[in-house]
């Protein structure tokens, strides 16, 4: 048990089947089991994938065992796609509804992610449809938008369209209306004709190169392979149709095909052509061989027919990485035998049913994908083994043995799948729940307190929040609640009045952290921060003044209890100037050290009239006496 990998199936209505993978288990029993999950018969049309590193999806080939293959190297359970890989021309050929809306599902998903082009009214349609299968009549609008949202229905394309998400949903709405009345079923059957006339429908595409280093995409399907421009996936360049092909091989990087010209027919000797003869026969002597050969639908064979040397092309693109090169190839191949075992199996197809049979069997049917998952327990198990081969006839007593046996193992995986599911949803609780905690700490920083929601474990601390801190002055509402109606003069005029408004706040407050008490280095900073409010106050001031006339105003002037020349630039006072000009007088005759003496006083001075305080100077006789 324990040599198994944990893995996830992604099903087409987005749900996911978690199962233990053990070494021996085989793509093709895997398949089996996701296949009873839904009550599948038609399982040929399906297949397991995985995303490779490219966004591309390898499929598992059926006859190998699933931890064979080339997975990507990451951690955590392996995740595989359950998807349709063989597309029908039509659902008119498939036999059972299961296999239907499965069908359904998977282009919904398309067309959601953008796999399926379409343009926007095409997408509003299809909305429509999908609104109609799922939850019935239209009611009204908000339930009708509520709807919409749960369901993955409008693809991207249509959104980034057009302006606002409000038109999406009005165009969905219109379209929903005009179904009422319209069954389930029918809705299905009409969305299926709707992508199946899409042009990207049923393709597989595989970005490429040429051997110039333009890039492509290449389209396989049941049809063929489709070469495209990079940015335009609906019109192919060229398109190389099945019964053409002659080879296809891979090399490293490189995708090569050999294509035949069926234009270009070289012909052996042969002593009559039957189809040139019978295109030269007169008109009045046809019969019906001629006929038929004429006949421009009708694909003739001619006998002893070869192929020349110079009637076959080859074409080649490369990929970015080996693993996609041999990717491509596969399906190349798979698709070729697809559209073989098709081609062969015509006559033992089902009878083809009408649409309005389908239609009527999809409405009345009571077994929903969604039901018969219930009914798939097998899925949670874990695929340790392959189906149980058939017991021969023995005796009852080995009988029971071997049932005991195989319930004990059965229990046993089921308990590993459990057990595994288990600690998927602990995990995935863990990881809300800290998204929760996240959400519950950012509204704690908004609104100032934390809510009750918030999870906290008993061990943990309580979170520190940070309040915002907001202004603590208010503004007049005439400036923000302004009209609108207003003139381009009248706006810049009331934008100006509320540029003074805010910086004579701006002001206020300097004011008041200047008059704070506070250690000298701070008292000085402040006030110059105050200074410098103070002039851009005065100049915005002017500015508004001068709008003001010219609209025919007052003029306003500042209001404010502080006088201007408390806190005036740092100016020397008229004795400060005259003790320095005095000082600068100051001659030293004597010694150095009087020199010295006079050098430190003046330093001091000059500090002094930095910090705007009256001095004393000292005097010639005091410069003396000190000597």
């Amino acid at each position: 048990m324990s040599e198994g990998r944990k893995s996830q199936i992604v099903l087409l209505d987005e749900r996911h089947l978690d199962i233990l993978v053990q070494p021996k288990l085989e793509t093709g029993d895997l398949l089996d089991m996701v296949a009873s999950h839904f009550n599948l018969k038609e399982k040929d049309y399906f297949g397991l994938a995985f995303l490779d590193e490219t966004c591309h999806f390898q499929w598992l080939a059926l006859d190998r065992k699933v931890l064979e293959n080339d997975f990507p190297r990451k951690s955590g359970p392996l995740t595989l796609y359950f998807a349709v890989r063989f597309y029908i021309p039509s659902i008119c050929g498939l036999a059972y509804n299961s296999t239907i809306e499965l069908f359904y599902l998977q282009a919904k998903q398309n067309v959601f992610k953008g796999v399926v082009e379409c343009d926007s009214d095409t997408a509003f349609e299809l909305a429509a449809h999908v609104l109609q299968a799922s939850v019935g009549d239209y009611t009204d609008d908000q339930a009708a938008k509520l709807d919409l949202k749960k369901l993955p229905i409008l693809p991207t394309s249509a959104l980034q369209e057009h302006p606002s998400i409000q038109f999406c949903e009005d165009q969905v709405i219109a379209q929903y209306k005009k179904l009422a009345g319209l069954s389930r079923g029918l809705s299905i059957v009409n969305y299926m004709n709707i992508v199946e006339s899409l042009p990207t429908y049923g393709i597989h595409y595989y970005e490429v190169k040429d051997k110039n280093s333009i890039p492509w995409w290449l389209g396989l399907s049941h049809r063929g392979i489709a070469q495209y421009d990079h940015n335009d996936k609906k019109t192919p360049r060229r398109v190389f149709a099945w019964k053409h092909l002659e080879n296809l091989y891979f090399r490293d990087k490189k995708f090569s095909i050999e294509v035949h010209d069926p234009k270009r027919i070289v012909h052996t000797i042969s002593s009559f052509n039957l189809y040139e003869d019978a295109i030269q026969e007169p008109i009045e002597e046809f019969d019906d061989l001629c006929d038929a050969i004429s006949d421009p639908t009708t694909q003739v064979s001619v006998s002893r027919r070869t192929f020349g040397p110079g009637n076959v092309n080859v074409y080649a693109w490369f990929a970015s990485t080996p693993n996609l090169t041999k990717c491509i190839w596969q399906m190349a191949v798979d698709q070729h035998k697809y559209y073989l075992d098709r081609k062969q199996s015509k006559a033992n197809l089902p009878s083809v049913r009408s649409m309005s049979e389908i239609a009527a069997d999809l409405s009345i049917s009571t077994t929903s994908l969604a039901a018969s998952s219930a009914s798939g327990d097998n899925l949670s198990r874990n695929g340790s083994s392959t189906s149980l081969p058939k017991i021969s006839s023995s005796s009852l007593l080995e009988l029971s043995i071997e049932e005991s046996e195989t319930t004990k193992a059965a229990q046993r995986d089921m308990y590993a799948a459990l057990k595994a599911r288990k600690e998927a949803l602990e995990e995935a609780l863990r990881k809300k729940t800290e998204e929760l905690k996240l959400l519950c700490i950012k509204e704690g920083e908004i609104t100032g307190k934390l809510p009750k929601e918030t999870p906290l474990n008993p061990e943990d601390p309580v979170p520190v929040i940070r309040r915002r801190i907001g202004t603590a002055f208010t503004l007049s509402p005439k400036y923000i609640n302004s009209d609108k109606n207003t003139s381009k003069e009248e706006d810049a005029l009331n934008s100006m009045e509320l540029h003074f408004e805010i910086q004579a706040k701006i002001t206020s407050a300097a004011h008041r952290l200047a008059q704070e008490p506070a250690v000298k280095s701070m008292r000085k900073k402040r006030k110059q921060t105050y200074q410098k409010s103070h002039m851009k106050l005065k100049e915005l001031e002017k500015k508004l003044n001068a709008l003001r006339l010219q609209h025919g105003k007052d003029q306003i002037t500042i209001q404010s209890s502080v006088e201007e020349t408390e806190y005036a630039s740092p100016v020397p006072s008229p004795l400060v100037r005259r003790q320095v000009k005095d000082a600068q007088k100051v001659k030293v005759v004597t010694s150095p050290q009087v020199e010295v003496v006079e050098i430190q006083q003046q330093r001091q001075m000059q500090d002094n009239q930095r910090r705007g305080d009256d001095i004393d100077i000292p005097r010639r006789e005091d410069i003396s006496r000190q000597r």
